[in-house]
């Protein structure tokens, strides 16, 4: 995997070597400087050269082996992985894994060994038979994110599997939601995985820190949605930090120009 940005001259030539630790700590050690009130929020994605998001609704075709090593890597410097009810449906979510080598590296920073799923979901009716809720362990519950006036036998029904955090009147508030992850959960860094709509609120609300992309050297068509939709919101700077590139793929970080 070569390293066109940044131009570090510790490390030999470009060459980011392919061993997991040395990736993982490459991405670990991007500063993410938490902002006053909530967690640094990154948005991770992968698209075709022609803008599609997904094939046949899941993204898994798209990516190849290095942006597969970058999203894991993310995972494992994050301490919540969010993402909208329809992706983790769709992607058929499972509980974070973690090696030994991999957890002992969490824990040595002084994160808990495993980071924690959370899914947005307005009216609570996420699918709680996925393998995210059935098979996590009691340690590592996931997080459901509702709005307010979630019937209450619903809410007991996500209580056997979840932990519930209410963020929002009639929908999920994306402020208060990552804010709260922040104090409910202990996070300062929540890395979102879409879908599309969640990406779009993040963006609305102004609570983009950190933008990665990877663009897969391929061509889809179709009429797959772009990496963020929902209403026009103002533009936002941001600022090219990071370029990794790997048989043809190119894995791009923006941060915001207007760091909090």
């Amino acid at each position: 995997m070569l390293r066109l940005l940044p131009l570090d001259p510790s490390m030999p030539a470009r060459e980011l070597a392919a061993d997991p630790a040395v990736i993982d700590g490459f991405i670990a050690d991007e500063p993410r400087p938490q902002p006053a009130g909530r967690p640094w929020v990154a948005v991770n994605m992968v698209v075709t050269a022609d803008g599609a998001t997904h094939v046949d609704g899941v993204s898994g075709p798209i990516g190849g082996g290095a942006d597969l090593a970058v999203f894991v890597a993310l995972r494992a410097a994050a301490d919540v992985i969010l993402a909208g009810s329809a992706t983790v449906t769709a992607e058929r979510y499972r509980p974070p894994m973690g090696n030994a080598a991999r957890r002992q590296r969490r824990t040595d920073r002084g994160q808990a060994p495993l980071p924690r799923l959370a899914v947005i979901s307005n009216r609570g009716d996420v699918d709680l038979s996925l393998p995210m809720f059935s098979d996590a362990s009691d340690e590592n519950r996931p997080i459901v994110v509702v709005a307010d006036g979630l019937d209450p036998a619903r809410r007991r029904a996500i209580e056997q599997v979840a932990e519930v955090l209410v963020a929002g009147d009639e929908r999920v508030d994306m402020t208060r939601a990552i804010a709260a992850l922040g104090t409910t959960a202990g996070a300062s860094f929540v890395l979102a995985e879409g879908g599309a709509t969640l990406n779009g609120l993040l963006v609305e609300a102004d609570l983009v820190d950190e933008w990665c992309i990877t663009v897969a050297p391929l061509l889809a068509g179709g009429d797959a949605r772009r990496a963020a939709i929902g209403p026009p919101s103002d533009l936002r700077p941001m600022r090219l930090d990071r370029i990794l590139e790997a048989d043809g793929e190119l894995i791009l970080r923006y941060v915001r120009s207007d760091p909090r």
